[in-house]
């Protein structure tokens, strides 16, 4: 059985997810945030065996534990080919704004279009959101949506900070998710967890 948890991961309160197979503990983690300590804290305790690591985007407050949790783990990082130049980039992951200097190493995986693949315990799809930034992605297992900085509940990401966002492409990318079935589970970069259906409904910028 797939089971989902997550811990929320630096001052700008990224939802950092692990999505486990419950009988081995074979783990995705997605956006680790600047936290890695609690990160970590949260892999032991529940005995989770990480197999990869996902960016829905290049902004620092979801990439900066990025290299200490690969290394750890010895697992490879994925992202947007789009956002990869992000990574080492402290003026593109906006992380200069905040007085930082975020470098990440390049990732091992350069996500290209929308597809499905797979790891040892689920198979999981791309979806390409542009519009936070240029490379935004969502993650789909199963019945459940990891929609990064693109939806949140009641909300959408900012379309105003370096990365490429751009508001056309932010409305597409809602068109796109609002054409999901409307149970999907949606677990937002930032903030509670919500539906399709539920945002279509009282998502102002779903209407």
């Amino acid at each position: 059985m797939i089971k989902i948890d997550h811990v929320i991961s630096g001052g700008l309160e990224v939802n950092c997810y692990f999505i486990y197979d419950s009988a081995g503990g074979k783990a995705v983690v997605i956006d680790p945030g600047q936290d890695h300590e609690d990160v970590i804290k949260k892999i032991e305790l529940l005995n989770l065996k990480p197999e990869l690591l996902i960016n829905t985007h290049g902004h620092f407050d979801h990439i900066m534990s990025d290299d200490i949790i690969r290394e750890k783990y010895n697992i490879p990082l994925a992202i947007h080919k789009t956002d990869a130049h992000m990574l080492a980039d402290p003026f593109e992951n906006a992380s200069t704004m905040m007085g930082l200097s975020a470098k990440i190493k390049p990732a091992e995986i350069l996500f290209e279009k929308e597809e499905e693949r797979e790891t040892s315990f689920c198979k999981y799809s791309i979806i390409f959101t542009p519009g936070h930034t240029s490379g935004s992605i969502s993650v789909l297992i199963g019945g459940s949506l990891f929609s990064g900085d693109t939806l949140f509940c009641g909300s959408i990401g900012r379309t105003d900070l370096p990365g490429g966002g751009n508001d056309g492409e932010m409305i597409k990318s809602l068109d796109k998710l609002k054409k999901l079935d409307g149970k999907i589970a949606v677990y937002p970069g930032h903030g509670p967890s919500t539906t399709i259906e539920q945002e279509i409904l009282n998502n102002p910028f779903l209407r």
